[in-house]
């Protein structure tokens, strides 16, 4: 059960972290207590105005001294200069929004604290949907985010990088909505009529997806094709293309070659 005394505080209120703020604060149970940096000052005053359990304190310090658990979350390159100086508590519990920076890289600029997940949230989480990988399973982050989403756990930190390639596709899928969206209105289709077409198809979709038992994935094409029909002959046109093969390749280059983040480290 989620511990609604538990005191978190955010270091850094960007877009992700405020739809995160907005899903925690609309479950039954409240939050607790969540205090807000500074910095973002417009997005963390309304938040503050909003929540009464949303207080906006004066650093980022102020903020670690108030906390129980604390969210990082900003840019890599953001990291060196506004965790400088900083000083944590070996108690503290530190859940980390930070790309490519597993919990073994983000230790020595947040010690003495140990305990140290890193989270992946994505935009969905707003709508209380969608996957948030949590790398270690460490009870009280595991707890104090539940029922933003799909609660997906990882033990081992070296995996992060393939679970975050595996979610580069949401822009990708956005363009093909489009792209069938414009086809159907290039032929003569009304665009409210196409795009409530198309969004409630991939809706469905992905519905039945979601629903599916695990050991039917695999079966789920041919489950939505007829022998023959529009549906086989587009895929097989894909395929042909190895459409799905240049997919792949593009996830297995950034898998290898992710952007580059800050080495430094402050002792």
């Amino acid at each position: 059960m989620r511990d609604s005394a538990m005191r978190i505080g955010f270091l850094g209120v960007g877009t992700i972290s405020t739809a995160v703020i907005h899903a925690m604060s609309a479950r039954p149970l409240g939050p607790g207590t969540l205090f807000l940096s500074p910095r973002s000052a417009d997005t963390t005053r309304k938040l503050a105005a909003t929540y009464p359990h949303c207080i906006r304190l004066e650093s980022n310090q102020a903020v670690l001294d108030a906390s129980d658990m604390v969210v990082i979350s900003m840019r890599p390159q953001q990291m060196d200069e506004a965790l400088h100086d900083l000083a944590f508590r070996s108690e503290q519990v530190i859940a980390s929004f930070v790309a490519a920076m597993p919990p073994s890289r983000m230790a020595p600029l947040v010690a003495p604290a140990t305990r140290i997940a890193q989270l992946v949230p994505l935009p969905p989480i707003a709508l209380h949907k969608g996957p948030l990988l949590i790398c270690p399973s460490i009870p009280e982050v595991v707890a104090a985010f539940a029922g933003l989403g799909d609660i997906v756990v990882l033990e081992d930190e070296t995996k992060i990088r393939t679970v975050s390639c595996a979610s580069a596709v949401m822009s990708t899928y956005y363009e093909l909505q489009n792209s069938i969206i414009d086809w159907a209105v290039e032929r003569g289709l009304d665009r409210s009529v196409a795009a409530l077409y198309v969004r409630s198809l991939l809706e469905g979709l992905a519905v039945a997806g979601r629903h599916a038992d695990e050991a039917d994935l695999d079966a789920l094409p041919a489950e939505h094709q007829t022998r023959g029909g529009l549906n086989e002959r587009v895929r097989a046109g894909l395929m042909a293309d190895d459409w799905f093969g240049q997919l792949r390749r593009q996830l297995d280059r950034w898998q290898r070659n992710g952007p580059a983040t800050s080495e430094k480290a402050r002792h």
